[in-house]
């Protein structure tokens, strides 16, 4: 009997429902179907709900501080890790369909362009780090608790492709997941700004 494994994200996320069987299901159990590609694409589901332009109240800090985690693991070059009281967490049967399916819409799409390709943005040590710093710096911005559109979803559409990229070996998506951090931190500086110039403005009258 041999030994399948998915090669794509879409057969992982696929994988992650069969197992569950209608049923709640850990994320250490997500982890242990998956096998060598499980912190991967666990980054990925974690990241996946906040692509959307609207904040969701209540999840941002926990996840954002959980990926944050995994970003110091990856630029220390140690295998990702997360305590057991969090592998421990359970993910309803509702929530998880809702996450898969999401995550499918996204995976088919990143599929059609994602394949191995500037490899060295993934096996060199010094870009090793720079991946995992990528998704610290993005992880941080996704765990604040900030009521305005988008400032979840660019630096999770970061986490998102930095992810893809490493899983994949992908360095143009990888780049792509870089220019979209730095948007991310321009995109709150920008906020900062205009709010500070319009506190100004209104201390003159």
């Amino acid at each position: 009997m041999t030994d399948h494994r998915p090669t794509t994200l879409s057969d992982d996320l696929r994988m992650i429902l069969d197992h569950a069987a209608g049923k709640a299901i850990s994320l250490g159990e997500i982890v242990g179907v998956l096998r060598g590609r499980g912190f991967d694409v666990l980054v990925i589901i974690l990241a996946l709900p906040f692509c959307q332009p609207i904040p969701l109240p209540g999840l941002s800090t926990p996840f954002g501080l959980a990926l944050m985690f995994f970003g110091f693991r990856i630029a220390l070059r140690q295998r990702p890790w997360l305590p057991a009281w969090i592998l421990r967490r359970r993910i309803s049967h509702e929530t998880l369909t809702k996450l898969v399916k999401g995550a499918l819409a996204v995976a088919r799409r990143m599929e059609k362009v994602v394949h191995p390709r500037l490899r060295f943005f993934k096996n060199w040590p010094s870009f090793t780090v720079l991946n995992g710093l990528a998704i610290v710096s993005s992880s941080f911005l996704l765990m604040l608790p900030l009521p305005i559109p988008f400032s979840n979803t660019i630096p999770a559409w970061a986490i998102v492709l930095l992810a893809a990229g490493m899983m994949e070996e992908d360095g143009a998506v990888i780049v792509a997941g870089y220019f979209m951090a730095g948007a991310a931190w321009t995109y709150l500086a920008t906020l900062w700004w205009l709010g500070e110039a319009g506190i100004d403005r209104l201390g003159l009258f």
